[in-house]
């Protein structure tokens, strides 16, 4: 790169030079020019009092440079507490591997430190972005890392602007910058403070494991490449799975849609809205079966996405085919079956793929927060991790009944078992 720099300073030089031999004046013109020119610059002296530019001082040159996916936004968990979830991306800017060693978030008000994630607690919110299901604090050179961000807040306000303290361990070999700083301070940034969206049950009755809840699952950690830049559409999505009355995920085959007690539930509209996109016509997919790549024409198999206003759409996907009863230009109200769960579109068996959106897709757009208006917990399941053996195997899962009891205005977690109201007298 410096080789094609240079290449071209060369040639801007020859071109000033150039013009500075080719474009003669007269004498006189010349001398005219001049005495107007100090002329002016007097007069300009004289008229302007105001002191000159200082040059810029103080910049350091850092290893990384830093970014957000998006505008870092909260939510309240069934913990009690304000979740502040977004993806801080990291580039390696040296000719050498960077280990991250701290990143701490502050409150760019008051510098008071959010979180401070070291060691293994730093490398499990940690990835390449390209690779986002490996944790590393290693980053090689001309990489993105990310570090997926789930601030708990503890009781604090939700701050106006964050900024990022970043250390690294010292770089193996030698780098072409001088007086590289280990530890930096990026430019502050701005936190949305808008409350999240308070919606209506899409479902309805007992036991509703929310699987891939927020805020370090599967969903959160799928980023799309669409033209150009990241999209994380699912990062506030949940998979609601119904056990039944034992705790099972199913009965039955455990590769058959139908051994689910999920499959063919009603699913319900959480908001009033406008229907702005209805896809039906996938099969109901076996567990395991192929499907096609999502694409962010197709992902989500059948499903359909209510403009609920205010730059925000409600987006179920995976819904069963043949169900779906609301058309595009249709107004719904809340409370109003939709559709029913099925298998379209996933190898993972039947359940309802929610999300709240910026605009009207399952992958191209930005995910933005929500809660829902009342639920009650009843139960958590193991992490995500040692659960998915019970929908292989469909025995009980075990549940915790630590905790439980009413919530409102909240969003459940990855490990939460719910019940939500009956809707319309019955659901």
């Amino acid at each position: 790169m410096r080789t094609v720099a240079s290449s071209v300073l060369a040639k801007r030089a020859m071109l000033r030079g150039y013009w500075c031999v080719r474009q003669k004046r007269p004498v006189g013109v010349v001398a005219v020019v001049a005495a107007c020119v100090l002329v002016l610059s007097s007069c300009s002296t004289t008229q302007n009092s105001s002191p000159p530019t200082q040059p810029a001082t103080g910049g350091q040159i850092t290893p990384l440079l830093e970014s957000t996916l998006s505008a870092p936004r909260w939510f309240t968990g069934t913990d009690g507490r304000a979740h502040l979830v977004y993806e801080l991306m990291l580039t390696n800017v040296v000719p050498a591997a960077v280990t991250l060693a701290a990143v701490e978030v502050l409150s760019a008000d008051s510098g008071s430190t959010l979180i401070r994630l070291t060691g293994d607690s730093l490398r499990a919110a940690t990835s390449l972005v390209a690779s986002p299901d490996t944790p590393t604090a290693e980053l090689p050179s001309s990489s993105v890392g990310v570090v997926w961000l789930d601030i708990p807040l503890d009781g604090s306000a939700v701050p106006p602007a964050i900024t990022h303290r970043v250390t690294i361990d010292p770089l193996a070999g030698s780098t072409p910058f001088s007086g590289l700083s280990l530890t930096f301070t990026g430019p502050a940034v701005q936190v949305d403070q808008r409350p999240p969206v308070v919606v209506g049950a899409p479902l309805a009755g007992p036991a509703w494991a929310a699987l891939g809840s927020c805020c370090d699952g599967p969903h959160r950690r799928a980023p799309f490449p669409i033209d150009g830049r990241w999209y994380i559409a699912q990062r506030f999505a949940i998979d609601f799975n119904q056990l039944d009355a034992q705790n099972r995920p199913g009965v039955g085959d455990p590769l058959s849609p139908s051994s689910f007690p999920t499959f063919g539930q009603p699913v319900y509209a959480v908001a009033d809205g406008t229907v702005v996109e209805a896809v039906d016509g996938n099969p109901d997919l076996r567990v395991g079966e192929a499907r096609e790549e999502p694409t962010p024409d197709n992902a989500g198999g059948n499903r359909v996405v209510i403009d609920i206003g205010d730059g925000r759409f409600a987006v179920y996907a995976h819904l069963h085919k043949g169900s779906i009863s609301a058309h595009p230009g249709d107004r719904v109200s809340r409370g109003r079956h939709i559709a029913d769960v099925g298998s379209s579109g996933t190898t993972g068996g039947p359940h309802l793929h929610f999300q709240m959106t910026d605009r009207p897709s399952v992958v191209y757009a930005d995910g933005i927060p929500y809660v829902f208006y009342e639920f009650e917990l009843t139960g958590r399941t193991p992490p995500l991790a040692d659960v998915l053996k019970y929908y292989d195997t469909l025995e009980p899962i075990p549940i915790s009944t630590a905790d439980t009891g009413a919530h409102r205005d909240q969003l459940p977690l990855g490990r939460d078992v719910l019940t939500f109201p009956a809707v319309n007298g019955g659901g």
